[in-house]
């Protein structure tokens, strides 16, 4: 059964946006520390941070993985203890951790001095900066390859429908190139 829309590609060139925002995110970071733009600009971006992880990383990309591909990868390799057992954790570390980057930054854009919002959002985000990033790594090294090996072309069918439809639904396009599920097969 051939299939025109490979979702393992489609999550892996979604990594590669996440992982060139968290940089924009450190330079910009820099950018308006070195500038001496203020706390305001700051949390402006901190912000916007908070919201791309929400929407972009979590309700989107997430909601793709969560119900498309992780409940047909556990009929191989189950949940408990596994790979997918892992992600999942991970991404509810990151939800945490933007919830406290939301949380915290209208303390912010209210009082400039407010040292626990500082702090909190300070943690937090380089705590996804850390996790996001490894976490992209082990499902791009370990569990998309297993996948890969393990789901049946009418698996892979039925994990590409459900991401389809969560895209639909969404009305969100990254501008990603959906490669055919044989392009890139053999990575």
């Amino acid at each position: 059964m051939a299939i025109s829309y490979d979702p393992i590609a489609v999550l892996m060139e979604e990594h590669q946006g996440f992982l060139r925002r968290l940089e924009e995110v450190r330079t910009d970071l820099q950018r308006l520390s070195g500038e001496g733009r203020g706390a305001r600009a700051v949390a402006a971006s901190m912000s916007t941070f908070a919201d791309f992880l929400a929407k972009d990383v979590d309700g989107f990309h997430g909601r793709k993985e969560e119900e498309g591909l992780f409940p047909i990868l556990v009929r191989h390799i189950g949940s408990e203890g596994g790979p997918v057992g892992v992600m999942l954790e991970e991404h509810g570390l990151l939800r945490r951790h933007q919830k406290t980057i939301a949380r915290n930054v209208p303390k912010l854009e209210t009082d400039l001095e407010a040292v626990e919002a500082w702090t909190a959002v300070s943690v937090a985000t380089d705590a996804v900066d850390r996790l996001l990033a490894d976490h992209i790594e082990k499902e791009d090294r370990v569990l998309f390859p297993m996948a890969r090996a393990v789901l049946t072309p009418a698996e892979m069918s039925e994990v590409a429908e459900i991401c389809e439809a969560i895209e639909v639904q969404l009305g969100a396009s990254f501008g990603v190139r959906r490669p055919a599920y044989g392009d890139l097969r053999g990575r």
